[in-house]
């Protein structure tokens, strides 16, 4: 993220990523758990408030479909007030923070995705929470912050390219492009080459590649 912008231009960008990438949020983390624990018993819960959860998530979904953002904040209020326990509550959390975005209430979507991180049992949940919560937190001009919440994270994450790749922005954005240079270099060399966000992360060590061409650290 360039230095030089004003935090209007910051936050459009990062409402701009959220708008992308933020709803396919929902279903591919579900669907990924789906595929890892099997769809019925990640979503199993021993209360017989499970059923009455799932149906509130799904009209919460249908809600945020159709742009009903006072639906969506109602019912994912309720998840994450009666059902905090089950995993609906974690999605919840993860769609308003997203509302909360596009709303431009970055302290309310940093609170959101705070939940996750001290509530959620996924660590997919948790490493999806953290990647989001560095974003925010350098829109808001934090890249101290943004770079604590990163090393936070456990090693060998399967997020550990989207790490890398946030970790570059953050030197960016401090105006180190040599460390920024090197961080989207290990993010590239763990990203398949048929990922949607690998032209992105080629343009951004392209435009650092000077920086590291100067300190004859190019490979």
């Amino acid at each position: 993220m360039d230095p030089n912008l004003t935090d209007e231009e910051r936050l459009d960008l990062v409402k701009k990523w959220w708008k992308e990438n933020g709803g396919s949020i929902i279903t591919g983390v579900v669907l990924g758990l789906a595929v890892l624990f099997g769809g019925k018993a990640w979503f199993a819960y021993q209360d017989n408030k499970a059923e009455a959860a799932s149906d509130i998530y799904v009209v919460m979904m249908s809600a945020l479909e159709t742009g009903n953002d006072a639906a969506v904040r109602d019912k994912a209020g309720m998840l994450l007030s009666d059902y905090s326990a089950t995993p609906y509550a974690t999605l919840a959390a993860l769609t308003l923070a997203r509302i909360n975005i596009e709303g431009e209430e970055l302290s309310a979507a940093r609170s959101h995705l705070q939940w996750v991180l001290d509530n959620s049992k996924s660590d997919i949940m948790r490493d999806m929470a953290r990647l989001r919560m560095a974003r925010v937190l350098l829109a808001m001009d934090n890249p101290d912050g943004a770079q604590a919440i990163l090393d936070q994270a456990p090693p060998l994450s399967s997020f550990d390219a989207l790490y890398s790749e946030m970790r570059g922005d953050i030197d960016f954005a401090r105006g180190d492009k040599l460390a920024a240079n090197k961080a989207y270099q290990s993010a590239l060399a763990a990203t398949d080459n048929a990922s949607p966000g690998r032209h992105l992360l080629q343009l951004k060590y392209d435009s650092t590649l000077v920086a590291a061409s100067a300190a004859g650290d190019v490979e």
